[in-house]
């Protein structure tokens, strides 16, 4: 994720309006119930209920609420559009362009919404929160064209939060902007859809910078590398060794297979090539940095996915790309060539442990966790040219905060700075260079560097390595992680057969539609699928209908298998 500074200080906190303190215990316990209604009858709406609560949350902590006014947020984020329950179903499962007339019944969510809490005595204080949160900082929204500080603080925070989610996940008709983009969108309606205090709050949430100072304009600010550690000193000599070292490795090696599959899968245009395609990419390190950095001077925005710079580039430009790239011998002839091996294969372990880790915590931002994952370890390379005992050294005895420390005490910097010389010197994203660069700070910086970091930890542990048990604790318990999760990531990572299998397109199939695939893919028939989703079996019929009709596939086992291939399922 990329640092986005903020223009100023959150504003002085206001009180929340929409009526007393809440009951918790009877207030909690109806919006479970009201929340598991609204899950029965549109389980696609209800998705992003988790991802939004958990925002507000957390802006609500930025903004300095007291434990009650937080409750309300939640609340109201919880509950936002129960209205959504009263709509017919030709709205509410519609995944293509809606009618006028469908657009009015939409519109209409927030003001049922309110009127079904008015008439529940545990809920009423929350119905002017929900029916005001489709309203906008300029006054220009709906139902009631609510104008600033008039618009209840819960409902402020919960549109900015909703919005961003909107925008950064993948939705049936389109695929998802990622963080960075959303971000971009959310501070472009700063003052205009949305209370600039909270937009400061959200940034400062998912960036971890509360500072004050301006952005400078795109393109005139050059990316900031990770400086050496306080107090390291690096003489001239050893500078100069540096220099050489970072030229000399302007390009990777790649392995023999990864190269073959990867020419392979770019002669097919078909999306499942596509997706062969990244996923050998994806297999090793030289071809992720490879096509990256081809895929920065191809667009008007930077790149920091495999996923993303396979759809910007295409099968051609990629084949050309990688056909004369140097390519690794087999046995290994130098240290260097072994080291370059173990850096793989311990890339792709933390890259599928990140990806688990993204689709618990930050399913809009999996391509670029991956891709920071891949290359997060890139510094021992450089470390290596320059140390010529640190290639054949393997000592697991030791936690990688002390090898860290070891590095910087014997040359005054560590790999993962030198990991973030190497991302700017290749022109790689900034978002992506200190996502390498931190990912063995102590402090908490970038969440995709926490991630990769713990990641990285859960790997170390899962095969043996010695690990700071209780710094892994911390670090998930800092990423919302809870120790159930972690325990199950890790007793789960040895045993995974390899990174689950990249998606390169959008699935043309509807939330529901994806439901009732995985269910049938699970062996349920269709008169236990209608039970399950609460439908009717005419229903699942006519989705499962549609769902070979998208697919071009004549059958249920047809549309499971292309479906799995594709990475959908």
């Amino acid at each position: 994720m990329a640092t986005i500074t903020l223009d100023e200080r959150p504003p002085t906190l206001r009180v929340l309006r929409g009526g007393s303190r809440p009951d918790a215990g009877s207030s909690a316990i109806t919006a479970a119930a009201l929340e598991a209604t609204l899950k029965a009858r549109a389980p696609a709406l209800h998705a992003s209920t988790p991802l939004v609560r958990k925002l507000a949350v957390r802006v609500s902590r930025r903004l300095g609420l007291d434990a009650h006014d937080e409750q309300r947020v939640d609340l109201c984020a919880q509950l936002r559009d129960i209205g959504m329950i009263s709509l017919p179903d030709s709205v509410i499962f519609n995944t293509g362009p809606l009618s006028p007339a469908d657009w009015a019944l939409l519109n209409c969510h927030p003001e049922r919404g309110a009127e079904l809490l008015s008439s529940l005595p545990s809920m009423a204080w929350a119905a002017d929160l929900v029916r005001a949160h489709h309203e906008r900082w300029d006054g220009d929204g709906y139902p009631d064209g609510l104008e600033g500080e008039a618009i209840p603080l819960a409902s402020r925070v919960v549109s900015v939060c909703d919005a961003f989610v909107a925008i950064a996940t993948d939705r049936p008709h389109r695929r998802g902007a990622g963080a960075e983009g959303a971000l971009e969108l959310i501070m472009q309606e700063r003052g205009g859809q949305f209370d600039p205090g909270v937009v400061d709050c959200l940034v400062a949430a998912l960036t971890g910078k509360d500072d004050a100072r301006p952005r400078a304009p795109r393109g005139e600010s050059k990316p900031r590398v990770a400086s050496a550690p306080a107090g390291a000193k690096v003489g001239p000599e050893r500078a100069g060794e540096l220099r050489t070292a970072i030229e000399e490795l302007d390009v990777l090696p790649v392995s023999g297979p990864a190269y073959d599959r990867a020419l392979a899968a770019a002669s097919y245009s078909d999306p499942l090539g596509r997706g062969q395609l990244v996923n050998a990419i994806e297999s090793d390190v030289g071809l992720t940095v490879a096509v990256l950095r081809l895929a920065q001077g191809s667009g008007r925005t930077a790149v920091a996915g495999v996923a993303s710079a396979v759809e910007r580039l295409g099968p051609e430009q990629i084949r050309a790309a990688i056909a004369g790239l140097p390519r690794l011998s087999f046995p290994w002839q130098t240290s260097f060539e072994a080291l370059l091996h173990r850096c793989g294969v311990h890339a792709q372990a933390v890259a599928r442990s990140a990806d688990r880790l993204s689709q618990m915590l930050r399913p809009f931002d999996r391509d670029d966790v991956v891709a920071a994952a891949l290359v997060h370890d890139v510094g021992k390379l450089l470390l290596a040219r320059i140390w010529p005992d640190f290639a054949a050294a393997t000592p697991v005895r030791h936690t990688p905060e002390e090898l860290v420390a070891r590095e910087r005490r014997e040359l005054g910097y560590d790999h993962a700075t030198l990991g973030g010389l190497l991302m700017e010197r290749w022109g790689l994203p900034t978002r992506l260079m200190r996502a390498v660069s931190a990912h063995h700070t102590s402090h908490r910086t970038t969440e995709t560097a926490t991630l990769v970091r713990l990641a990285d930890m859960v790997v170390r542990h899962a095969h043996g390595d010695a690990v700071d048990r209780q710094g892994m604790l911390r670090i998930a318990g800092e990423c919302e992680l809870s120790a159930n999760s972690l325990r199950e990531l890790v007793f789960d990572l040895p045993h995974s057969g390899g990174s689950a299998r990249r998606r390169a397109e959008r699935s043309p199939l509807s939330t529901r539609e994806s439901a009732i695939l995985r269910l049938l893919a699970e062996g349920m028939r269709s008169v236990e699928i209608a039970r399950d989703l609460h439908l009717t079996e005419s229903t699942v019929r006519s989705h499962l209908h549609n769902t070979y009709a998208k697919l071009e596939v004549p059958d249920r086992a047809q549309a499971v298998l292309k479906a799995t291939e594709m990475g959908w399922l």
